[in-house]
């Protein structure tokens, strides 16, 4: 005789994600430090869904891709931060170096100028330098 049992899978609930994007944020950080680049993109991510309106982990996310070489991924997620608030002088030096490492210098050069126009700091005056001797170079 065969009996047959019927196994049902319990149902899954799902609940919404606990953590701010802060947390998220301060997560992906902390596996950047580790070197777990995939698990730190997919944090910042998380939090930028949480908050789109806040620039950090757009910030992040774009320096994670500038250390991997991912060029064209780091424009753009520094550019979507820059859509939330133009005038982020971070994000502004930070796309200025991508654009710079791209090739593109007159476009790195015009907003590194407006990143210290809005803050005139060391490291961005260092960036404006780079991209001088570079378009010299050319």
């Amino acid at each position: 005789m065969l009996l047959l049992a019927s196994c049902t899978m319990p149902k899954i609930i799902v609940i919404d994600d606990p953590l701010t994007a802060q947390q998220h944020n301060d997560l992906g950080a902390a596996y950047e430090g580790k070197g777990d680049f995939d698990l730190a993109g997919k944090e910042y991510e998380k939090a930028i869904k949480k908050n789109r309106d806040w620039v950090i982990p757009y910030l992040n996310l774009g320096h994670l891709y500038y250390r991997q070489d991912k060029l064209d991924q780091a424009e753009r997620a520094l550019r979507e931060g820059l859509r939330v608030k133009g005038d982020h002088p971070d994000l502004l030096n930070n796309l200025a170096w991508v654009l710079m490492e791209k090739g593109q210098l007159e476009q790195a050069k015009a907003l590194i100028d407006k990143a210290i126009a809005f803050e005139d700091k060391e490291e961005y005056r260092d960036t404006r330098q780079e991209i001088l001797e570079r378009l010299k170079e050319k």
